[in-house]
C-alpha cells in the first residue's frame, strides 16, 4: 500500500512538471500558461468598443475618445505624464467611423528652425490610422518619417514591406475605408522588438493599423505642415 502511495506521489509529481514545461514551451498543444491565459482572457473579456459609445447627437465626443485611449494605454502599461494628458489631441478624421477609424496624438517636439519633430501616435485596439502621404508643401519638402512601437504593436503598411497584406488576414481594413487602400505591404512594428519601420518611400503612400491591444508608436520625422498631407480617401478632415 505505501509502494502504491509513492509511486501515486511520483506520478502527479510528473505531471506537474510536464504541465509547467508544457508553459514554457511555445509548441502547439501544451499546456497553458496562467499569464498566457489572463492575457487570452483580458482580450475576451475587453469591452468592445461601438459608434455610439464616441458621438453624441452625430457629433464626435472628444472628451469620449480621450478617455479611451488613456485606458488603452493603462492596460498597454505605457506612463501617462502630466504633458501627455493635458496636450494628447484626438480625431475622427470627420469619418464618423470612430473607433475603427482614428487616433490620438502628441507633438513632442515641433519647430522649423532645425526641422525637428517628435510625435506620438495612440491607437486604439484594431484601429487604423488612415491612408495618406505627405508632399512638398510652401517651401518645406516632402516629409520623410519612420515608427517605433513603444507599446503593443502597429503594422505599418506602404509600397515595401516585409509581408504582403494576404498574409495577415487577422489585420482587417474597416469596411469604410477598403476601396481607399492602395498600397498593401506591411511591416510590423513590435514593442518587444523595438524594431523601427521606416517610409517605404517619400512621398508615398502608407498608413496603419494597431493590434488587438492597441498601440502606442513614437515617428521620427521631418517638420512638415498640414497642408502637405494627401489622403486617398476625399471625405478625410484634418
Amino acid at each position: 500500500m505505501k509502494k502504491l502511495k509513492k509511486l501515486a506521489i511520483i506520478l502527479i509529481a510528473l505531471a506537474a512538471v510536464a504541465a509547467f514545461s508544457g508553459c514554457a514551451s511555445s509548441g502547439a498543444g501544451g499546456a497553458s500558461c496562467p499569464a498566457q491565459d489572463s492575457a487570452n482572457a483580458d482580450l475576451k473579456t475587453q469591452k468592445k468598443m461601438t459608434k455610439d459609445m464616441f458621438y453624441k447627437n452625430g457629433k464626435f465626443d472628444q472628451e469620449a475618445a480621450k478617455q479611451a485611449y488613456f485606458e488603452t494605454m493603462e492596460k498597454l502599461g505605457y506612463p501617462i505624464s502630466d504633458n501627455l494628458r493635458e496636450n494628447m489631441w484626438v480625431t475622427d478624421f470627420e469619418l464618423g467611423d470612430f473607433p475603427n477609424v482614428g487616433m490620438a496624438g502628441i507633438f513632442w517636439a515641433h519647430e522649423n528652425k532645425h526641422g525637428v519633430f517628435g510625435h506620438e501616435i495612440i491607437l486604439l485596439p484594431n484601429q487604423m490610422l488612415i491612408e495618406h502621404a505627405h508632399v512638398a508643401q510652401d517651401g518645406l519638402p516632402a516629409k520623410n518619417e519612420c515608427w517605433q512601437a513603444r507599446a503593443g504593436v502597429t503594422y505599418c503598411f506602404g509600397e515595401t514591406g516585409e509581408m504582403d497584406d494576404t498574409q495577415l488576414p487577422e489585420v482587417k481594413v474597416p469596411e469604410s475605408q477598403k476601396k481607399f487602400v492602395t498600397v498593401h505591404k506591411v511591416t510590423k512594428a513590435d514593442s518587444k522588438k523595438g524594431n523601427v519601420v521606416w517610409l517605404s518611400r517619400i512621398g508615398s503612400f502608407h498608413y496603419q493599423i494597431a493590434g488587438p491591444e492597441g498601440a502606442v508608436v513614437t515617428e521620427y520625422g521631418a517638420y512638415h505642415n498640414t497642408p502637405g498631407n494627401r489622403y486617398t480617401n476625399p471625405k478625410v478632415g484634418f
